[in-house]
Formats: C-alpha cells, structure tokens, sequence
C-alpha cells in the first residue's frame, strides 16, 4: 500500500467499508466513528462471526489507524455499511454515511480498507466525496488441509444460500432454469428444455460479463425513465428469445435461420423503440434540443424492420431453392433501394436537424450577447447616477 506525499499534510480518514452490512449483527448504528468505538465493534464483531473476512478487515483497519499515527499523519477511523440486501440501497447508503464521515471528521482524504469483495462497486462512490489516498484489500490467509478446505466450502455454500448477490446467481438462475423446463415439458416441449436453459445462462453470462445490473442502477439512479425503458427492452429480447426456439420447430440449416430473423425482427424493434422512448421523454422533459437524435432513430427504425423482412425472404427462397442465383434473389428483392433509402433518408434528416440545432444554438447566443449588452449597459446608467449623488 503506497501513501500518497502530500497525505501527511492532510486529514485522512481510514475507512473501513461493509457493503453487505454484514457488522449490523453487532452494530446497526452506523457510521461508526473514533478509534475506540471501531476496536469495540471488531470485538463484537469477531466474537460473534469470528470466520468473517470483515473481522479481519475491521482490525487492518485499526492497524493502519495506529501505524499512521505513529508516523505524525493527521488520521481518524471509520465505518460505514450499505445494506444486506438491496445493492441499489446499499450504494446510496454508503454514500450517505461517507458524507456524514466526512462532515464530523472534517477528513479531506481517505484510505479504503475492504475484503476485496466489492472494490469496484464501492471505490466510485467514495472518490465521488473524498479523494482517495490508498486502497487496502484485505485477504484471509486460508490453510491448506482437507479438513480446512471443507470448512471453507462450507462457508461459501453458506454464503450461496444465505447472500443475495450470490444467491441471484447460483440459486436464481438455475431456479429459472428448472421453471422454464417444467412449464415446457408441460406444453410437449421437452426438446426445447436445453436451447432454452443454454438461452438464459447466455444471457446471465452477458448480464454479468458487461456489468448491466451496475448500468442498471446508474441508469435508476439517474432516470427512472430510461431503467424502467432498459427493463422493458431486456424482457423484450428474453421473451423474443424463448418465443423464437419455440417457433423453429420443424425447421433446420438455411430454413431455421430465416425464420428465426421473421419471428425475432418484431421484439428486436420494440426493444430498440422501448430504449429510444425512454431517452426521449426524459429529453422532453429536459427539454434538451437533441431530441431530434432519437426523432431520426425512430425513422431509421421503420427501414431496419423492412430491411430485416427482405434478409429474412432472401434466406427463405435460397433454402428452398438451393440452385438459384443468389445474386439475382438480393437484387429482386429490392434490398438495396431499401438501403439506400434508409441511408438516404437517415442522411438528409441528421443534416436538417443539425442545421436548425445550430441555428437556435446560435439564436440563443445572440440573444444572450443582446442581453449582456443590456445588462452591462444598465450597470453604468447605475453608476453614472450613484456617482451623481
């Protein structure tokens, strides 16, 4: 852990952080502030859930507290937890007992001590209210014997059932899983049970992978609107999924392709309309001029659902006639004027809009230099009269 050169000549606070509020089960009163408070909620702590890599974390904690000290630097600890449950919740709530943190010590620097668990979650929040010196991750040093290694899993199956970060994933997913399977046995649908089970980890996998429940709770935390329209757009492509496995029955090779673009090509566009609307209320709102972007998304829109259409009968005639040209087949299809169109159309509204946007954009200069004008105009009519008198 390396200390920054200008820490010494600061107010640091070692804050230690339980984003899972696992410490509430010795202390709900938090933030929890002072070097002997914090030694007492480790005591507790650890005395309670002595297996807890928050135990460990309260005490590094404490050490650092001191080991500054020691050095002359100008330092108070601290604690602070989210929520055990809601993720949205705990974020807000970390944020909100960081800046009580930093309105009672009257810190201006902070080193963050965690397990390691949740760094990337919890270190944009606090850089947002105090810079942040240095991080420290706290990792349990674990013992290698079988008897040790079964404690362990133990523990983290413990942690599966009992956490619900964990729980979404192992017991969620997999509870999704064996529901679809019961509701598609039931239909006579038993074959589709492995395309739909593969389907949703995919998706999960994506999920997780991008980190969209964080860009989920950003978007929240930003505009309801445009989560709830991000919602609406996700359950739109699983629903257009899960409809389109069903619907490739009896269909293989080039035949299951095109059917899959015709039966998809609906959700795809009401889960691209849904993310647009969104954005373009909350821009209504706003009123931001911009507004025109998803105007021209909304067009565009239009030709790509036409566009989809002709790829899905191009794919169709050559699977039923393998034989024929398919350059022909493209070019009878009229898939290029609809291209061009589309390209065309998109073109000519992006170029009209950005004219007028510059236009009221330069319109709205002009009369705020009129007004300065005024303005400046008024103040020496004022001065000249003060001077006056």
């Amino acid at each position: 852990m390396k200390m920054s050169n200008t820490a010494v000549h600061r107010k640091i606070v070692v804050l230690c952080v339980d984003r899972d509020a696992d410490i509430w089960i010795a202390n709900k009163n938090t933030p929890v502030i002072g070097y002997n408070n914090v030694l007492k909620l480790a005591v507790d702590f650890a005395l309670l859930k002595p297996e807890d890599s928050d135990s460990n974390a309260l005490f590094s904690a404490l050490n650092i507290y001191q080991k500054l000290r020691r050095e002359g630097y100008n330092v108070e600890v601290a604690v602070v937890a989210g929520d055990p449950i809601d993720d949205l919740k705990a974020g807000l709530r970390i944020k909100q007992e960081v800046l009580k943190v930093k309105e009672i010590t009257k810190a201006n620097a902070a080193i963050i001590v965690s397990d390691g668990k949740d760094d990337e979650v919890i270190v944009p929040v606090i850089y947002s209210i105090l810079p942040i010196e240095s991080i420290k991750r706290v990792v349990v040093e674990q013992a290698r014997g079988v008897e040790e290694t079964y404690i362990l899993i133990g523990r983290y199956l413990k942690k599966v059932f009992e956490e619900p970060r964990f729980s979404k994933i192992f017991l969620g997913v997999p509870g999704i899983i064996i529901f679809l399977s019961s509701v598609l046995t039931a239909f006579g649908l038993l074959d589709k049970v492995t395309l739909v089970a593969l389907g949703i980890v995919g998706l999960t996998m994506i999920f997780r992978g991008f980190s969209l429940d964080r860009k989920f709770e950003e978007w929240w935390e930003s505009s309801p609107v445009i989560f709830a329209s991000a919602v609406i757009s996700s359950l739109s492509l699983a629903l257009g999924f899960i409809y389109t496995s069903i619907s490739l029955e009896g269909y293989k090779g080039i035949s299951a392709i095109s059917r899959g673009i015709y039966v998809i090509t609906p959700f795809i566009i009401f889960s691209v309309i849904s993310l647009l609307g969104g954005k373009a209320i909350v821009k209504i709102i706003r009123r931001d001029i911009k507004i025109w972007h998803e105007a021209v998304g909304f067009v565009f829109i239009v030709f790509l659902y036409q566009i989809l259409n002709i790829v899905s009968d191009i794919i169709m005639e050559i699977a039923k006639y393998p034989e024929v040209d398919v350059i022909n087949v493209i070019l009878k299809s009229n898939l290029f004027i609809w291209l061009g169109l589309a390209i065309g159309v998109t073109g000519l509204l992006t170029g009209i809009f950005t004219l007028i946007e510059r236009s009221v954009r330069e319109d709205i200069l002009r009369k705020r230099a009129i007004l300065n004008l005024q303005l400046r105009a008024r103040l020496k009519k004022l001065k000249a009269k003060v001077k006056r008198t």
